[in-house]
């Protein structure tokens, strides 16, 4: 949980979306809840402000959508203050009898930014699930998404890319053309283009990726993943791994989509009965690796 600063992001950046930068957020008047708790087995003072009630909406950037975040518990900015610097990420959660938006029930921010075909995008972003995640509850659930937007006259089609929690597995989808036109639109888990028996809890799993969108076979995906103690800012233990390399379509055709947004946190469209939280944090996006700060050989 760590705050975006020149540092770890240089100022050439071609886009940095602020929901994760904890500067832009705690910009509120309201009073924020602090609490007392232990971390790596450091007793740090933690202090959370709600997005939707706590901060003033003059103090979001611009370019975030706040519009999918239904009550004060939806996403909270959580900070940890530390002798040397703070540390921040947003707070997920989505309960049982929240109120449904879209016909699904969702605690989400979207970057407004929209990647055309043909466009080479990087991102990059972390997610920690926490040591009471509730596993053992039935749950599909989605936590980061690229999502297609759609021209006027075209119904929606299914995300081109997502991340998902199916009862404890992790899994990474694709959907494109090809896969609409095998399975349709209202059913199917597309392609599966990564896998994990489940994810480590109490530990930031970053992620990196470079998207080249196209609906053709020129279309690229390759993604990257590392690990990250939620102290360690510089993560300095984490190694990165290529988990994806993919080649072919990546979306769909320019007469059905304008382009594709990306949106982070919890979402389902499947009845649950337990409350499910997860934190998210580090979230950039841009034209090259450098832009997000992604300086490791391992994206040359």
């Amino acid at each position: 949980m760590y705050r975006i600063s020149n540092q770890l992001l240089p100022a050439n950046l071609t886009r940095i979306a602020g929901f994760i930068v904890a500067y832009a957020l705690i910009g509120g008047t309201a009073a924020a809840a602090q609490q007392e708790v232990v971390v790596e087995g450091v007793p740090v003072t933690i202090t959370e402000q709600s997005i939707k009630c706590d901060i003033d909406p003059a103090d979001i950037p611009k370019d975030i959508s706040t519009k999918r975040l239904v009550d004060c518990n939806s996403a909270e900015v959580v900070e940890i203050d530390l002798p040397d610097e703070n540390i921040s990420a947003i707070k997920f959660t989505i309960s049982p009898d929240d109120k449904k938006i879209s016909s699904g029930v969702r605690a989400e921010l979207r970057d407004m930014h929209v990647a055309k075909n043909g466009d080479e995008t990087w991102y990059r972003f972390s997610t920690l699930l926490p040591s009471d995640f509730p596993v053992e509850a039935k749950h599909r659930l989605v936590t980061a998404q690229w999502h297609e937007r759609m021209r006027e006259g075209h119904d929606s089609l299914r995300p081109p890319l997502s991340h998902r929690l199916w009862d404890g597995r992790f899994v990474v989808t694709l959907w494109n053309d090809a896969r609409i036109k095998e399975l349709g639109t209202k059913k199917g888990d597309g392609e599966i283009v990564y896998s994990l028996p489940e994810l480590e809890r109490e530990v930031f799993h970053e992620y990196a990726y470079k998207i080249v969108w196209s609906p053709e076979a020129d279309g690229e995906l390759v993604g990257w993943k590392r690990q990250c103690r939620p102290l360690d800012v510089a993560c300095t233990e984490g190694v990165w791994e290529e988990i994806i390399r993919y080649s072919g379509s990546t979306g769909y055709s320019d007469e059905e989509v304008d382009g594709y947004y990306f949106k982070i946190g919890l979402y389902t469209v499947t009845d649950f009965d337990v409350p499910f939280t997860a934190y998210h944090k580090g979230y950039g996006s841009g034209s090259s690796a450098e832009a997000i700060g992604l300086t490791d050989p391992i994206f040359q």
